[in-house]
Formats: C-alpha cells, structure tokens, sequence
C-alpha cells in the first residue's frame, strides 16, 4: 500500500501533530513518499507522482490538490490519474476555498473533517465523501510540565478589536452588502454553534426581497467574494466573542497569550510567543486558561484546549452541547455560558481564590487527553479505511475481469 504525502514546506503550530500520523502509518508497513510542493514547479510533482505511483495521497486543508484539464474542465489530479486522496481538514474548509474553488468534481477525494458541521463547507464546494475523525496530539513535541505555575489566569489569542475587522471589510464589500455582514456576524455573536454558512441564509431570510434579489445577483457574479465574506463574517465573529469577555474582565490581572490587536484594558497585559514551542510553555505555566471557541470551530473542540490540556493548565471555555463528548464539564474542563457575564466573572474569580481546584481539573484534563486523543486511535481509523478501500478495488476489478 503506497501513499505520497503532499505539503507546503514543514509543518508548522498544530499541524505539527500530523507527523505523527504519518509516522505510524508508516509502522503500519504502509509506505510513504513525502513530497514536498512548489506552486512554480507543479510538474515535478507530477512527475514524481507518476513514477511513485500511489494508491492514495494526503494533504492538509486541500493544499495538496493540483488541478489539471480535461475537456475543457478543471480535474483534480487524483481524479485524473484514478488515485485516492485524503485531505485532512484541521480548519474550516470555506479558509481554504482556493484549494477546491472551481473543480468540476472530486469523485476520488475523502475529506477528514475535524469538525462535524464541515460536512456543509465541503458539500457546498461539491466534496461529498467525508468521514469525522477527532483532533489528535503527538505527546512526543511537549515539554514536561512546569513544576511552579507562573500565570493566575490567562486568555488564549489572537484576540483583534472587533472594529478593526469591520473597518477592514468595509473597504472590500460594496456598501449594500455590509448590513448583510454585520447582521450575519451579530447573529452569530448570540448563536455561537451556528456556522456562516447558516447565519447567512437565516439572515438573508428576514431581508426584503429587493435586498435578497441584489444579494443573489451579487454572489452569482462574484463567488469568491461570496466565499471571502463567509470567512470574513466567522473572524468578525470570533473577535467579537472575545473582546466582549475581555472587556468585562478588566482590573483582573490578565495575560493575553498571542497576537494582540487593539487597546489593552487596565491590568491586561499581552505576551507573545515567538514560536510554537514558546507558545506550548506558555500554556503550561498557567494555572487557569480562559479560551473562546472560535466561529470557524461550531461543533468541534479544536486542538487548542487540547494542547492547553496537555500541559495540565486548567481551561475554562465557553459551553456547547457537544463539549461534554470530548471533555466533562467541572471535572476536565471549566465551562462557561458564553454570553453569560456573571458566570464568566464568578469562575473566574472563584478559581483564582482557589487555585489548586484549577490544578486539579489542568491535571485531570492532562490524563483525559493523554487517554483520549491519541494519535494511534486516528492513525488506525485511516488505516483500515484504506485498507477497505483497496478491497474493493480489487473485488471491482476482479468482477470486471470475469465480465
């Protein structure tokens, strides 16, 4: 069983966790052909694709598909050629619309989904096989854990002044669109597991008729804007969320982990990670980590609050109805009502005249990810979804051999 890896330089951040995958798929006795690609010499990849002839490829978020023509149509290459290609989607797929924008199929692609509600993302840019598979960790990359916390509380970045984003999309949208935008990104502000996909649709709803009319005329001509907008109204969004918890929070003695956009409120103060190991140190040395789901994540629980879990800090994140299938509430994790003021600031404040509650749920949490989110576990999964797959490709080509 052979498979080629395609990917853009190294892997960076928690993307670092898919070399992990690779390498025990590779114990597996399947063999394995990185191949690393450059967009200005797209036929050397070709090349060696054709002279390693694979059974399957792999990227990550759609970055390895490399599209040819046939008949004057977009094909990807693995539709072309009659392998099988899996794309890990650690992101929301409408980030990465460019990768799949456009194709006329993609019969022979399998999306890994991280998420379960990317299932519409990729549906909606013509990806119908997809199958779920939950964020993994290599606890290979992880430092020990500090034996003296450093930090009462901080809040996981990047954080931008809702403000600054609006600002940023009113150059680019046409002015008729923008209540469509800020309506959407509202909308979603109070319905924190809705995806802009839906929010939009809803939204678009309640508008007049002659709005719906130019907005559908609008995104028919210029799709990618469309696409551009939905990612746009998620960052909107998630920023929202977080400079909301962070404004009432103001007097407590904050560190604000990341990339920092705005002013910084009294006693917050930011700091930055240079890397992704300084980052992984960072969350280790905090007794209590405040994290708020990002919009592109509705379902999911992201690789961040597992990292953060890993390095036994204690996370308190906003609830959904999915979070107890990953992590159990007041044991593993803190949970907060997102929009929920009183409950934000009474967990906040309790755990920080209590901090070795918060050590104990951070320790908990350390061996519920440690026991949960293996990497095996997802590597085996794959495995045998290949191995399903050459099944019955043989079968088929022995049925049309006796044909």
């Amino acid at each position: 069983m052979k498979l080629a890896f395609l990917k853009i330089g190294e892997l960076e951040g928690s993307l670092k966790h898919i070399n992990a995958l690779i390498s025990d798929l590779k114990g597996r006795g399947v063999e394995i052909e990185e191949i690393k690609l450059d967009p200005q010499e797209i036929q050397k990849t070709v090349d060696a694709l054709s002279e390693f002839k694979p059974n399957f490829t792999l990227d990550i978020n759609g970055t390895g598909i490399i599209v040819g023509e046939q008949e004057g149509k977009k094909m990807p290459l693995h539709d072309l050629f009659g392998f099988v290609h899996f794309s890990i989607f650690t992101e929301e797929p409408f980030l990465h619309f460019p990768n799949l924008f456009g194709l006329s199929q993609n019969r022979n692609m399998v999306a890994l989904v991280t998420d379960i509600k990317y299932v519409d993302s990729l549906r909606y840019l013509k990806v119908e096989n997809v199958s779920y598979v939950t964020p993994f960790l290599d606890f290979s990359i992880f430092p020990p854990e500090p034996s003296e916390k450093e930090f009462d509380v901080t809040f996981i970045g990047p954080v931008i002044n809702p403000e600054i984003v609006v600002n940023s999309v009113r150059q680019n949208l046409p002015e008729n669109i923008f209540p469509l935008f800020i309506e959407s990104g509202e909308f979603m502000f109070r319905n924190p597991e809705v995806n802009s996909l839906t929010a939009v649709n809803y939204i678009l709803s309640i508008f007049n008729p002659q709005f719906q009319e130019e907005f559908g005329k609008w995104k028919k001509e210029n799709e990618e804007a469309f696409l551009r907008l939905l990612n746009d109204i998620s960052i909107y969004a998630s920023m929202r969320k977080r400079w909301y918890i962070l404004n009432f929070l103001e007097g407590i003695n904050l560190k604000v982990v990341g990339d920092f956009q705005g002013d910084l409120l009294e006693d917050h103060e930011q700091i930055k990670a240079d890397s992704y190991e300084e980052l992984i140190e960072i969350y280790g040395k905090s007794y209590l980590s405040i994290l708020s789901f990002p919009a592109t994540v509705p379902t999911g629980i992201g690789f961040t609050p597992l990292e953060v879990s890993a390095m036994g800090s204690a996370v308190m994140i906003d609830y959904r109805g999915t979070l107890p299938g990953f992590l159990t509430p007041g044991e593993e994790v803190i949970a907060y009502m997102p929009l929920d003021r009183a409950d934000i600031e009474e967990k906040v404040l309790y755990y920080l005249e209590n901090l070795q509650e918060a050590v104990e749920i951070g320790r908990k949490a350390r061996d519920a990810v440690i026991n949960r989110y293996r990497v095996d576990d997802r590597a085996e999964f794959l495995f045998k979804m290949m191995n399903d797959i050459m099944s019955q490709a043989q079968a088929q080509s022995q049925e049309a051999e006796q044909k």
